[in-house]
């Protein structure tokens, strides 16, 4: 189009030279015409360089370009923050971190070289899960008395508008422990086990359950009904949409929730190994499974289908997903149990099918859990606490 132009503008350049009675109105002219041909030919110049960057039908900027390229990852601990107790679930919203441990810690994370808490829930037993929801956390909790006995075991929400001053708004008591929740609308989904002492310090799992509890009223939550899911033991639990997903006994299980009171079996998938956590992300779930990380098509929920896998350096305890990656936490135990490794890997899951892992660092302590967002990865690790990680060199 710009060659056209040019050329259009020669020719008219030639006819007002021909027609012109002056010489001086014609230099004029064609000293104007000149002007505007350089004009143009460095529009065109500017046009070119612009789609230099066009590659298979998408404009890539010369930035992204150059950002794409630099972009390597560099995994290294920029920040920490020493928990006592035991740190294992993460969830960060803004500029803050929530982690269990002794209570429910919420840690100011603005620097991340310079973590701080500022905020401290009452339980005094240990966190082990929780959900976040706008100004709100649900938290299982247990309270023991000074003689080392259970004194009460439950379900509180908590209020954390303001971050320095947790709290409790509402409680529920349960006859069972309250192991892992997650939260849809204002209903809780509980996973209740109930246990019986055969021998001093040996337990049997008499039953495993969904409480589905409604929290429309935090100062009122009450139990509407319990579902119950046998002895096989329920080890995960997470909600998305419309569907509940839940790992027991070997399971991986789909229920309609559409219904929020009454849940419908819809689908489900026998898997190898044993998860503790697991994540779903779009029309994927991704599902630890010993030393390995499963991902399986959830598109059709009456049919999930194990579609792409890949083998970690230990056994898998979390994972986390954003973007194209997963983030996930690892532990090599000796034979004794105890752990003499751990840490964090980063698997490329843009071919489902083909999952690969691109980087690994370890990790003091034991890395459980894991949430990643942006350029960042938190960790609960164990007795060292919270552990921050840079995904990119500086």
């Amino acid at each position: 189009m710009k060659k056209l132009s040019i050329v259009v503008l020669l020719i008219l350049a030639l006819v007002i030279i021909s027609v012109s009675c002056r010489p001086t109105d014609t230099t004029a002219k064609i000293e104007e015409l000149e002007a505007k041909i350089s004009e143009l030919e460095e529009e065109k110049k500017t046009e070119q360089a612009e789609t230099s960057n066009i590659k298979d039908g998408e404009e890539i900027s010369s930035e992204e370009t150059a950002e794409e390229d630099l972009k390597q990852f560099s995994l290294d601990i920029v920040g920490s923050y020493y928990n006592p107790g035991y740190t294992g679930k993460v969830h960060v919203a803004g500029d803050y971190a929530y982690i269990g441990g002794q209570g429910l810690n919420i840690i100011d994370i603005t620097d991340k070289a310079k973590p701080v808490m500022i905020g401290n829930s009452t339980t005094s037993g240990w966190v082990a899960d929780f959900h976040v929801e706008e100004n709100y956390v649900y938290l299982p909790f247990e309270e023991w008395s000074e003689s080392g006995n259970k004194a009460e075991i439950g379900l509180q929400i908590i209020d954390v508008t303001d971050k320095t001053n947790q709290v409790v708004v509402g409680a529920f008591e349960s006859e069972g422990n309250i192991e892992q929740i997650s939260v849809v609308d204002n209903y809780i989904y509980a996973v209740s086990t109930v246990w019986e002492e055969k021998e001093e310090n040996i337990f049997n799992l008499v039953k495993s359950s969904i409480k589905i509890i409604d929290a429309t009223d935090k100062a009122n939550i009450v139990e509407i009904k319990e579902i119950d899911r046998g002895q096989s033991g329920i080890n995960s639990i997470y909600s998305a949409g419309n569907y509940l997903y839940i790992f027991e006994g070997g399971s991986f299980v789909i229920l309609d929730i559409t219904d929020r009171e009454n849940p419908q079996n819809k689908g489900s998938l026998m898997t190898s190994g044993w998860a503790q956590n697991f994540c779903i992300e779009g029309d994927f779930a991704y599902l630890p499974s010993g030393n390995s990380l499963q991902i399986i098509d959830i598109t059709d929920k009456s049919n999930p289908v194990l579609v792409g896998g890949a083998f970690a350096i230990g056994d898998v305890s979390d994972v986390s997903v954003f973007g194209d990656y997963s983030f996930i936490t690892y532990i090599i135990r000796n034979e004794n149990g105890t752990p003499k490794e751990s840490g964090v890997q980063v698997i490329d899951i843009t071919d489902k099918s083909t999952p690969k892992v691109v980087a690994n660092i370890i990790i003091p302590g034991e890395a459980m859990g894991i949430f990643a967002e942006g350029d960042y990865v938190y960790v609960g690790a164990g007795p060292v606490g919270l552990q921050i990680l840079s995904l990119y060199a500086e």
